[in-house]
């Protein structure tokens, strides 16, 4: 008698879910895409592979490759809108860079031209001529600047304004700017005038009044001193004016007194004893 074993049931292997990647990575690409296609030209690198993975998902799920088209269908739309807005960006581009009017460009400031070398003149002699023949004369060789330096002073024989000096001197070398000095020589001084001491006129000695007559009287009065009457001494005199004896006073008081104050030089009875201050008038 033969066994009989019982029949197994094998349960069919359950196929595993497969992703789609590339429906995945065309969806993000293709949202990424949206944001760049605003960007002319290089929009197009991010937004054209946005495009192309999505197909690339859903065929895949179409071959049996992938269990689902994931977003696949997402990603083809905003792939190719995103395409689609940077193609139109691009294009806008080209046009308004096409017609924008064209700049010129700012030249650039011109170099300031070298100076020029200076150029020397002879300075010319002058010594010896006048102030306006020297400036005249210098004038024509060129110079510009003629400067009047300090007078060299008084020189016998040359004439008030006859330059004397000059600065760059005879035959040097100067540019036309350069200041020409001259010197020039000034008048004599005038001598001065010659004192002239005013002579007064001889004073002619006057006799001392006589004393009034007063009548005596028992009243005591104060006892008064008479002036001192001045000494006359008699003899003839060579320099005299009127041929009469010269006279002396012992001093001013007594000159005074007599009435011939103030003596002058020459005058009878002057001396250089009164005359304090020699000036010529004693007794003033």
């Amino acid at each position: 008698m033969t066994a009989t074993q019982p029949w197994t049931t094998v349960a069919e292997p359950v196929p595993a879910t497969r992703g789609n990647t590339p429906a995945t990575a065309g969806f993000w690409l293709s949202v990424l895409g949206m944001v760049v296609g605003f960007v002319p030209v290089l929009g197009l690198l991010v937004t054209v592979p946005a495009a192309l993975l999505s197909h690339a998902g859903r065929a895949r799920f179409r071959a049996g490759g992938a269990s689902t088209p994931g977003r696949s269908t997402v990603g083809i739309v905003l792939g190719w809108t995103a395409t689609a807005l940077c193609v139109l960006m691009t294009v806008l581009g080209i046009v308004g860079a096409a017609t924008a009017p064209v700049r010129p460009l700012a030249a650039a400031p011109a170099a300031p031209p070298a100076p020029a070398a200076p150029v020397l003149l002879t300075v010319p002699n002058v010594v010896g001529m006048t102030d306006v023949q020297a400036r005249d004369t210098l004038r024509a060789a060129g110079f510009t600047q003629v400067v009047l330096g300090p007078s060299t002073g008084s020189v016998a024989g040359v004439a008030a304004g006859t330059v004397t000096t000059q600065l760059p001197g005879p035959a040097a070398l100067a540019s036309a700017g350069d200041p020409i000095t001259i010197g020039e020589a000034a008048a004599p001084p005038v001598p001065p005038a010659p004192l002239v001491v005013p002579q007064s006129a001889p004073v002619t000695e006057s006799a001392p009044p006589a004393a009034p007559l007063v009548a005596d009287t028992d009243v005591d009065r104060p006892y008064v001193p008479a002036a001192p009457q001045p000494l006359v001494s008699s003899g003839s005199s060579s320099s005299g004016s009127s041929g009469g004896g010269s006279a002396y006073y012992t001093n001013c008081a007594a000159a005074r007194a007599a009435g011939a104050a103030p003596l002058s030089s020459g005058d009878p009875g002057y001396r250089s004893g009164l005359d304090r201050d020699g000036d010529g008038i004693a007794c003033e």
